[in-house]
């Protein structure tokens, strides 16, 4: 009697690594899901349930007949020998075994289509989406929706050389460009909370948030803070590309002649922070300095988020966003979120590795809470995909990564909302009267 085709063995390859068999590390992987996965007919046909992923009874009745006889004669056998010695031949030409090939090919195949499920429960939060509208709004709105991205933080920027001049209004007309540019994609929905985001991917549209790229877009000004907000702005950006306020230092700083500019996060920066938390606004700390980044952590009464980052170990020389592993401690004691830059670093592509290298260190020393993507990636589902490899990605921690922490801050920002008092502050006359703001004199 022919033995019964050993479907257990097919089925517990498709999700375990083998670590004996050579060569098995960067060709096989562990699904982490393995009710997500499309099981082939002669698993799913048994009717008992699978325990302990393994199936520990059948019936009789549906078993499947055994597979007919291979050939014995000598010719046969001969033919057969000839042909496998000719594959064989073939893979190794190619530099890999070709069932190695193969298996690698069927199971990345497998982990792409785990990954399209997992997306299309959970929003894909773009951390940074800073595209040129016009002519090229189209090429960079289709790079995103083919990385399968179902939620962008679109921080609107102004120069900062327009910060004493006329900033405020370059900001109201760069708010007003993007929403109409949004309201020409009727598959694109501007949302101002997490409810909204999550309402938007169930709806299969593209969530967009907007933001302002740089205090000095707010002109010193708390009064223009709350009329962003009203606007729909919902997060801010304390400085942008070593840009200094008179209220915060940046990471990189232009003015080293201006004795007048801070060095830190002054006290009317921490106003600033409050308000924001008042109002229920995100805030987003990357391009501070070290200093004030640490201030802003200390004070904020809600999570903080860093977008377009990398930790220092792994920035690139004169990076404008490279965070220190102290800051990456205090992110997680804050509760907020690091959204790192996985494409980039200068002008060259990162390598998938260094990307996965990078995800896995920010979580080894922040927590799987506390990291996110950002940098526009042309191919997420790949990146992820390949995360997947690793056991500590499971389709819970992925979630959090993709998208699930920044819609927790979303949530936790939001319950901070009105719970401090209204500011009425504004900055001393002594940290602008040294700069060439063109305003009314004052009465």
């Amino acid at each position: 009697m022919n033995p019964m085709p050993n479907h257990h063995t097919d089925f517990m390859e498709l999700g375990t690594i083998h670590q004996h068999q050579s060569g098995c590390k960067q060709h096989c992987f562990v699904f982490t899901e393995i009710a997500d996965i499309d099981l082939p007919p002669e698993i799913t046909k048994y009717p008992e349930k699978i325990k302990n992923g393994s199936i520990h009874s059948y019936k009789k009745e549906n078993i499947s007949p055994p597979p007919p006889k291979l050939p014995t004669n000598r010719r046969s056998r001969k033919i057969i020998a000839i042909v496998s010695a000719l594959l064989v031949c073939i893979g190794l030409a190619a530099g890999i075994p070709l069932a190695l090939q193969l298996r690698s090919s069927s199971l990345l195949e497998a982990r792409l289509a785990f990954i399209r499920r997992l997306l299309a429960e959970s929003p894909l939060v773009e951390g940074y989406w800073a595209p040129q509208l016009g002519v090229n709004f189209s090429k960079s709105y289709a790079e995103v929706r083919n990385s399968m991205v179902g939620a962008l933080l679109w921080p609107i920027s102004v120069p900062c050389a327009a910060q004493y001049l006329d900033a405020v209004q370059l900001t109201l007309e760069g708010i007003d460009d993007a929403r109409r540019m949004v309201k020409k994609n009727s598959d694109m929905m501007i949302v101002e909370n997490a409810d909204e985001m999550e309402q938007a991917h169930n709806d299969g549209k593209l969530a967009v948030l907007f933001g302002l790229e740089g205090g000095h877009m707010l002109g010193s000004s708390l009064a223009v803070l709350r009329s962003m907000y009203s606007l729909g702005t919902r997060f801010v950006s304390l400085t942008g590309i070593g840009c200094t306020t008179p209220w915060a230092s940046a990471s990189i700083r232009t003015d080293f002649f201006d004795e007048n500019l801070p060095t830190t996060l002054t006290n009317f920066g921490e106003v600033v922070i409050h308000e924001m938390n008042r109002l229920g606004m995100l805030v987003e700390i990357s391009r501070l300095s070290e200093p004030a980044m640490m201030v802003a952590l200390n004070v904020a009464k809600a999570p903080l988020l860093l977008s377009n980052a990398l930790p220092t170990s792994m920035a690139c020389n004169g990076s404008t966003a490279a965070v220190p592993d102290h800051i990456l401690s205090a992110v997680s004691q804050n509760g907020g979120v690091l959204m790192l830059n996985v494409e980039r670093c200068g002008e060259k592509a990162m390598p998938l590795k260094d990307a996965i290298t990078a995800i896995n260190y920010v979580r080894a020393i922040a927590g799987v809470d506390h990291v996110g993507l950002s940098g526009s990636p042309k191919n997420y589902p790949l990146l992820l995909a390949e995360l997947a490899r690793d056991r500590l990605w499971g389709s819970v921690a992925i979630k959090k990564l993709v998208g699930g922490n920044i819609v927790r801050v979303l949530r936790e920002v939001e319950v901070s909302k009105n719970r401090l008092p209204l500011s009425e502050d504004w900055i001393p006359l002594e940290a602008i009267e040294g700069n060439a703001y063109c305003r009314y004199p004052e009465t």
